[in-house]
């Protein structure tokens, strides 16, 4: 992962909270039901600022969101993804940084400080022990107290929820769900039941985007579960209950999974070839790098192909079959470009 763009946990947070139907009913669910009702709810909106440094956007992903309060003076929601296998001892110290850039930006523009609740939700494979208040980093003198800044925010850790406790609209159990179990192997126990999940999505195109969305997430981000596995489960779940165009989008995904798969075994079996070649010959290289990438496209070789592959030594001639090995349709358009025997 390179950046926050291609951050999977950043993207996949963003295209599910950035819906604010979703952000809605996750704050009317979770925020402490007197803090849920100084907000007026229905006037939330995503603001597209994002206020993490560039070298912990593998650790923290962020949303804010401006909401007006119940006595008409406006507020923050600001919520924050920490998604690293260890929890950030002194991510309250993050959240204080992150909340005066938003306040020195208000005031930039000639604005008031307008209150800021933060939310943090965590999905490490470890449950969270840091601390959620501020005051709680200092230690000391009684008498000092006085002079240690406070503020919390609301701990949303979802390795502490049961599958039961992670209520709301499908599409927000859906988010929930997939970011509790990415990081554990006990994901492909539950994968058929999230799946399954979207067959009680009735939003049309969007949910159908939203199903893309957690198959790219889960694809990039599930490290103890192997393609095939998800593959399976797709088409034991999709396949049988699944609209045709959910059916699609899964094959879609699992086609562009095996091309790439073909592609990148192309590859190897090239520079494989290749590098024999440096060793064995540059002839012999480049047969077998022909001969193999054949055999990853088309499993079967005719043996009158693999003879006549072995008698040409023309380095030019194995360099251009070896280009066709990769491109032809099929075995018989390979052939076809072999040259003919007088």
């Amino acid at each position: 992962m390179t950046s926050h763009l291609t951050n999977p946990h950043d993207k996949f947070f963003k295209e599910t909270f950035s819906r604010i139907e979703t952000a809605r009913d996750f704050m009317a669910r979770y925020l402490p039901p007197d803090v849920a009702a100084a907000l007026n709810l229905d006037t939330l909106e995503a603001r597209p600022d994002s206020f993490v440094d560039p070298d912990l956007q593998e650790q923290f992903a962020d949303l804010l969101y401006r909401v007006r309060l119940q006595d008409g003076r406006d507020a923050y929601v600001y919520l924050l993804l920490e998604h690293k296998s260890r929890p950030e001892s002194l991510v309250m110290f993050q959240f204080l940084r992150y909340m005066v850039r938003i306040w020195e930006r208000d005031r930039r523009k000639g604005g008031t400080l307008r209150v800021i609740i933060p939310l943090l939700i965590h999905h490490g494979p470890e449950g969270w022990q840091a601390a959620v208040d501020f005051g709680e980093l200092f230690t000391g003198d009684e008498a000092l107290r006085p002079y240690w800044p406070r503020f919390r925010c609301e701990l949303y850790d979802l390795a502490r929820f049961s599958d039961a406790e992670i209520q709301g609209t499908i599409r927000l159990q859906i988010g929930l769900l997939v970011m509790k179990y990415i990081f554990e192997p006990a994901l492909r126990e539950h994968l058929a039941d999230i799946f399954a999940m979207f067959h009680d999505l009735a939003e049309g195109e969007t949910a159908l985007e939203y199903l893309r969305t957690v198959l790219y997430y889960i694809g990039n981000a599930a490290r103890h579960l192997q393609r095939e596995e998800m593959v399976t489960i797709i088409e034991q779940t999709l396949a049988d209950g699944g609209s045709e165009v959910m059916q699609t989008i899964a094959e879609q995904w699992i086609d562009q999974g095996r091309q790439q798969g073909i592609q990148q075994g192309i590859q190897q079996g090239i520079q494989q070839g290749i590098q024999q070649g440096v060793t064995q010959g540059v002839v012999q290289g480049l047969q077998k790098a022909a001969l193999d990438v054949l055999t990853m496209r088309f499993e079967i070789v005719p043996p009158e192909v693999e003879k006549q592959l072995a008698d040409i030594t023309d380095t030019t001639l194995l360099r251009r079959l070896l280009q066709e090995a990769v491109q032809a349709e099929n075995i018989d358009a390979f052939i076809a470009a072999l040259p003919q025997e007088e």
